[in-house]
């Protein structure tokens, strides 16, 4: 798979989970894994590459940048750096593990038609997953993000909103780009102006990720300023999820 796939990694201040996913990519893919690149924007006291240097020589690419580029700038800049036409994304405190079947989700990705496919994400204490297929639709000043689906094609939903964990074509992800003026609340603008754009999205829907959440140290995850940049973006009043 390393000459087709990159699997790329935005970390801040959570260098074990960071290395927790590393490890889990050589556990479930063995040889057959993907290209690893890591981006870590984090302060030096508490980078990846400072705390967990043996996983961190395990990755095939360590980006290192000044503090707090953001999530967008970050995701942009591995896009960039790779070299494979296709890339995979997950958040640094998930993990391959049994049912994320990595391999087969990058072949089926491959025979599909879509641009990008993601899979489920599942917190250990909760029931149902996280990371169903969702629409977008927008009337009135308001981004609804319903649940719902287009259609259904074996287990592949296609929708026009999913999470973070996802196998995409890497010339796609170039040309919608993520908004780097939003460090955080990107991801809701991405999907938006990916599907303007008409990017062909979907969730395979027996694929997950598992999701130990951490919140990192020393990071604001919440900042109003840029919801309200990108609401103002859009010309939008608010999102809701529903």
């Amino acid at each position: 798979m390393r000459d087709r796939v990159t699997f790329c990694i935005k970390t801040i201040h959570r260098p074990h989970c960071c290395a927790t996913l590393v490890r889990s990519i050589y556990e479930h893919c063995g040889d057959d894994r993907p290209l690893i690149y890591v981006l870590d924007d984090g302060k030096p006291e508490l980078r990846f590459s400072q705390t967990c240097p043996d996983e961190a020589a395990m990755v095939d690419r360590l980006i290192e940048t000044e503090y707090d580029i953001g999530l967008s700038a970050g995701r942009n800049r591995l896009v960039e750096a790779a070299q494979t036409r296709m890339v995979i994304f997950s958040d640094d405190d998930h993990v391959v593990g049994p049912q994320t079947r990595l391999n087969d989700l990058v072949r089926k990705f491959e025979s599909s038609r879509l641009d990008l496919l993601a899979t489920l994400s599942k917190q250990p204490h909760r029931p149902n997953p996280d990371g169903t297929p969702r629409l977008l639709n927008s009337s009135g000043g308001v981004l609804h993000i319903p649940r719902g689906e287009y259609r259904r094609i074996g287990d592949i939903a296609e929708c026009a909103f999913v999470c973070n964990c996802f196998v995409a074509h890497r010339d796609i992800l170039q040309a919608v780009r993520w908004d780097e003026n939003l460090k955080v609340d990107e991801h809701w603008d991405f999907f938006w102006r990916a599907k303007i754009a008409g990017v062909r999205v979907g969730v395979a829907m027996d694929h997950v990720f598992p999701h130990i959440h951490v919140d990192p140290p020393a990071y604001q995850r919440h900042r109003p300023v840029f919801l309200r940049t990108a609401l103002r973006k859009h010309g939008l009043r608010k999102v809701l999820w529903k």
